[in-house]
C-alpha cells in the first residue's frame, strides 16, 4: 500500500485511509496552533485517534472542528492546566478551568492511581472541563497499573438531548458510565457507555453521513430516548447526582449554567483486598467459564468488552484509519487555517 499526500483517492465505500500516526501528527499539529503545550496536545490527539481506531467515530477525528469551535468560543482554553482546589486525602476536587477534558481526565485518573495506592480507595470531583470524549482509553490506563476505576460523567447541566421514558422533549444528557478493571493482559475488560440508546456523538455521526436514524434511538420529536427505558433513566439520574451536584459541577435545570462536563473518577487499588495475580487469575476464569457457554445458530463468539475495540484498532494500524468525506473536508479546512500539512494518506489497494 503506497502513501500520498496530494489529493487522495477513495475506497469503494467513500473514505481515506489514513495512517494512525499521520492522524495524530495532524491533530496534534492543529491543537498546538490554538495554544496546548506539545504534550498535551499529543496526549489529547493520542486519546482522539484511539477513538477512531477502534472503531468509535464518534469521538474521533470528526470532534477536532468542535474542539476548535469551542475554543473560538471561548468555552475551552487549550492552554490551561486543571489544578485541585480542594484535597482531603483519598477525595479530592479538580478544577480543570475550562482545559479540555482530555487533559482533565487524564490527570485526575493519575492523582486518583496514587491516592488509591495509599489508602486503597480514592474519589477525584472534576468541575468546569471540556468534554473528555470516549472514557474507555482512561478506564485501560487504570487498569494497567492494578486499579478498578469507575467513570461517571455529565455535561453540568447542559447538553440536554435524551428525553425521560414517555416524554416528548429532552431532560437528561447521555450521562456515560464506564468501569475498567485488570486482565492478565490489555485490552482490560472495560465497560463504556452512555445511558441513552446511543451516543449524541453517534447520532450526529450518522446525521453527517446520511444515514437514515434508527427509529428506537430517537422520538418523534427527534430527541435521544435512554438505554432500556426506566432503567436507563435511572442510570441518568444517578449520574446527574454525582457527576453534577456532587462534583459542583452543575446539574440539569431550564437554565444551565454551564455546558462542559462533570465527572467523578473512583479508583479501587486491587491490592488492597486481594493480590493482583489471584484477581486477574479468577477474572479470566469467569471468563472462560462464560464464552463455552452453548451458542445459538448464527451467534458469534462471546466477546468481552473491549476486545471488540482492540482488534479493530490493530487491523486499522496495519491497514489506515478510515476517514469519511466530510471529515476529510473538515480537516482540509483546518488545514488551510492554521497552516498544518494534511496527512500522508494510504492510496486504495490496487491503486
Amino acid at each position: 500500500m503506497t502513501s500520498s499526500r496530494a489529493e487522495p483517492s477513495r475506497s469503494a465505500d467513500g473514505t481515506i485511509a489514513c495512517p494512525p500516526e499521520e492522524l495524530r501528527r495532524f491533530t496534534a499539529s492543529v491543537l498546538t496552533r490554538i495554544g496546548m503545550t506539545a504534550q498535551n496536545a499529543d496526549f489529547m490527539a493520542g486519546v482522539i485517534v484511539a477513538s477512531d481506531l477502534a472503531g468509535h467515530e464518534s469521538h474521533g477525528i470528526r470532534r477536532l472542528p468542535e474542539y476548535v469551535d469551542r475554543w473560538r468560543a471561548g468555552n475551552a482554553d487549550p492552554g490551561a492546566e486543571p489544578v485541585v482546589e480542594l484535597d482531603n486525602g483519598a477525595v479530592l476536587r479538580l478544577n480543570g478551568r475550562r482545559a479540555y477534558g482530555h487533559i482533565a481526565l487524564r490527570d485526575a485518573v493519575d492523582i486518583a492511581t496514587q491516592r488509591a495506592r495509599e489508602h486503597g480507595i480514592a474519589a477525584v470531583a472534576i468541575r468546569r472541563a471540556e468534554h473528555a470524549g470516549r472514557l474507555a482509553d482512561f478506564c485501560e490506563r487504570a487498569a494497567a497499573a492494578g486499579i478498578a476505576l469507575f467513570l461517571f460523567a455529565n455535561d453540568a447541566g447542559g447538553g440536554q438531548d435524551v428525553a425521560p421514558p414517555g416524554a416528548s422533549q429532552a431532560r437528561m444528557a447521555t450521562n456515560p458510565i464506564a468501569i475498567g478493571v485488570p486482565r492478565e493482559r490489555a485490552p482490560h475488560l472495560v465497560l463504556d457507555m452512555s445511558t441513552s440508546v446511543v451516543a449524541a456523538g453517534r447520532l450526529a455521526e450518522w446525521r453527517d453521513r446520511g444515514e437514515p436514524i434508527p427509529s428506537d434511538w430517537v422520538t418523534e420529536s427527534g430527541v435521544l430516548r435512554p438505554m432500556g427505558g426506566v432503567k436507563g433513566f435511572g442510570l441518568a439520574l444517578m449520574v446527574e447526582a454525582l457527576a453534577g451536584v456532587l462534583t459542583g459541577a452543575g446539574a440539569v435545570s431550564a437554565n444551565p449554567e454551564h455546558d462542559d462536563q462533570g465527572t467523578l473518577v473512583i479508583a479501587l487499588d486491587i491490592r488492597s483486598l486481594c493480590p493482583v495475580a489471584d484477581f486477574v487469575a479468577q477474572v479470566e476464569e469467569f471468563i472462560a467459564y462464560v464464552r463455552a457457554v452453548p451458542l445459538e445458530p448464527g451467534s458469534r463468539p462471546i466477546q468481552m468488552p473491549g476486545e471488540g475495540g482492540a482488534r479493530t484498532s490493530r487491523e486499522r494500524s496495519a491497514g489506515g484509519v478510515p476517514i469519511q468525506g466530510f471529515a476529510w473536508q473538515r480537516m482540509q479546512s483546518l488545514a488551510a487555517e492554521f497552516g498544518v500539512p494534511l496527512p500522508i494518506v494510504h492510496a486504495p489497494a490496487g491503486a
